[in-house]
């Protein structure tokens, strides 16, 4: 049997980054903290922390530390239901821009009302990533495979659109969006990691992917604002789009062929009834957002 004591030690020498930090949140003596992590890896056989500044799990300490998060969740919210208040550890929760920027936001407000949230913004690799690892609880990608010890739910399409102003279009896609006009135009995307324009240039233009200029903007408001100023092209979803086209004066560069990205949520294995909450949130905000 693992002892908790000794799962909480190696948690809070990683999340406050040393021994020292560890030992005066926990309320202990370093060497309190150092035994209890060394009782640990003579239990399970291995380092589980590698002591460097600040320390970093290993391999073997990785399935311990994301046990011990899911432990303290399930603490969280028996604590929760107790005191009848949300204070607490935060819940981490992974979401990419355009999902954020989208349906996203009202399933947030709801879940901010019972529990704080740790809110991870990036593209389905570094999401999953941290799923694996057990930094984030769970997260919206388009991947269909589970993580190891996690569950996955279909939620439905989302709906991508290429847009810019009328005036952007007549100046660099007077005829349509061709592969020489995409490498002399400059698109405006959330992250360096995003596949909007590679999806875009093998789902809807048919052809391999390629470098385009791009400026990087990871904030909604001014990444919506670059697209209506005029500075460039990029991707926003059908729902936000349709909301802001007259106000901001957009077009759909390629009305006809959508980027279509599906939509699964990603959890912890763990039978838990804030998370649980939290996915039947999911669902009912997909219907009413998300294509089947």
């Amino acid at each position: 049997m693992l002892e908790y004591r000794q799962l909480e030690a190696l948690g809070a020498v990683l999340e406050y980054g040393g021994f020292d930090k560890a030992a005066d949140a926990l309320g202990l003596t370093q060497s309190a903290v150092t035994q209890r992590v060394k009782q640990l890896e003579t239990q399970v056989g291995k380092p589980v922390l590698i002591r460097t500044n600040p320390p970093e799990v290993t391999k073997a300490g990785l399935p311990l530390y994301t046990h011990f998060k899911k432990i303290r969740v399930l603490e969280e919210e028996l604590q929760n239901d107790m005191d009848n208040d949300i204070s607490g550890t935060p819940l981490s929760i992974g979401v990419n821009a355009s999902t954020l920027g989208s349906w996203f936001l009202p399933v947030l407000r709801h879940i901010m009302k019972s529990t704080l949230i740790d809110l991870h913004v990036g593209e389905a690799k570094v999401v999953h990533q941290l799923l694996q690892q057990g930094s984030i609880a769970g997260c919206i990608s388009l991947r269909k495979r589970p993580s190891r010890g996690c569950y996955v739910e279909y939620l439905g399409k989302l709906v991508l659109r290429c847009v810019s102003t009328r005036e952007f279009k007549q100046q660099y896609f007077p005829k349509g969006i061709g592969i020489k006009e995409m490498q002399e135009t400059p698109a405006v995307l959330f992250h360096a990691e995003s596949q909007m324009l590679r999806l875009y240039q093998k789902n809807v233009m048919g052809i391999a992917p390629f470098d385009v200029p791009t400026h990087v903007i990871p904030s909604q408001y001014e990444y919506l604002q670059m697209i209506s100023n005029g500075v460039a092209y990029g991707f926003l979803p059908e729902q936000l789009f349709k909301q802001v086209k007259a106000d901001k004066g957009l077009i759909d560069l390629s009305p006809l062929h959508p980027i279509i990205i599906p939509q699964y949520w990603h959890r912890w294995g763990i039978e838990s009834e804030l998370l649980e909450s939290i996915t039947q949130r999911l669902r009912e905000e997909a219907r009413g957002c998300l294509q089947l």
